[in-house]
């Protein structure tokens, strides 16, 4: 069966990109979808000299990353408007460079907001007027100071996760609030034969150190618990013995320099309470 002209067209742009794609170090799948072209163009210059993008159709690029890791490029498929970042920069380094250069917008009516959206307490840039009556439409309480429409106390407009009003979207526009943030979404990098998620890739050192930390103290402590002797539990285990032979030695009575003291507290504790017991008889 003949293929035809566009299908061929195609093939021949896959097997042209999969060559190319080998000689980078990180192959990076980016979703380019609701991002607005100025913002983007921002972007690019962030990565001039340090990545490359690719632009073209779905399908070649499906095609393309088949040939280099076909895991990869089951994953592109779940991307709208996928397009290739290509460097020799390490995955974290290029969505360090994404996190740097985000940008903030404003939002449009029927969007979701990303974050409860408060208009905070104090004098706005307009005057008293029709403003009034729009910003009392939508529960927010003013009074006039200065000339200006003051806001008298924090006021959530807007829960997190919650589509936007026409009236809101409006008002908030005309305060210059941009609650959405614009960042480049890499949403799956191969590297070194290991693909990483955007929920890896954007996670922020401090917080890796945080999980590395708290799963350290948790093994030791289970580890102390088992028994188990290694560099890191053995100053823990043998305290843990020394305070149980301590503790042994004080209760059996045991005399040696290191609990002689204790010993005579607890003698003279029992004296006391004996006193008690016999009215010092």
């Amino acid at each position: 069966m003949n293929r035809s002209k566009g299908a061929v067209k195609k093939s021949a742009e896959s097997e042209k990109l999969s060559k190319s794609l080998a000689k980078y170090k990180t192959l990076a799948v980016v979703e380019i979808s609701g991002f607005p072209s100025d913002n983007f163009e921002q972007v690019r210059k962030a990565f001039r000299g340090k990545a490359d993008f690719v632009y073209t159709n779905k399908i070649v690029i499906y095609n393309a990353l088949k040939k280099i890791n076909p895991a990869l490029a089951e994953k592109s498929k779940e991307i709208k408007m996928p397009v290739l970042l290509l460097s020799d920069l390490d995955p974290f380094e290029m969505a360090r460079v994404a996190v740097q250069n985000k940008a903030y917008a404003k939002l449009k009516a029927g969007e979701a907001a990303p974050e409860d959206i408060v208009l905070p307490a104090g004098p706005t840039p307009f005057p008293p007027g029709p403003m009034l009556s729009q910003f009392s439409s939508i529960g927010v309480k003013t009074k006039n100071e200065g000339g200006k429409i003051s806001i008298i106390a924090d006021t959530t407009v807007v829960k997190r996760g919650v589509q936007v009003g026409d009236k809101i979207a409006a008002i908030l526009s005309s305060m210059e609030i941009k609650p959405k943030e614009l960042m480049l979404s890499i949403d799956y990098a191969f590297n070194d034969k290991i693909i990483f998620g955007k929920s890896v890739l954007y996670k922020m050192p401090a917080e890796y150190i945080n999980e590395v930390s708290t799963a350290f103290s948790r093994s030791l402590a289970l580890s102390i618990g088992a028994g188990i002797l290694n560099k890191y539990s053995i100053k823990s285990m043998i305290k843990k013995i020394y305070i149980g032979v301590r503790f042994l030695s004080v209760d059996r009575n045991i005399v040696s320099k290191s609990t002689i003291k204790d010993i005579l507290a607890k003698a003279s504790a029992q004296a006391g309470a004996l006193t008690k017991v016999t009215g010092g008889k």
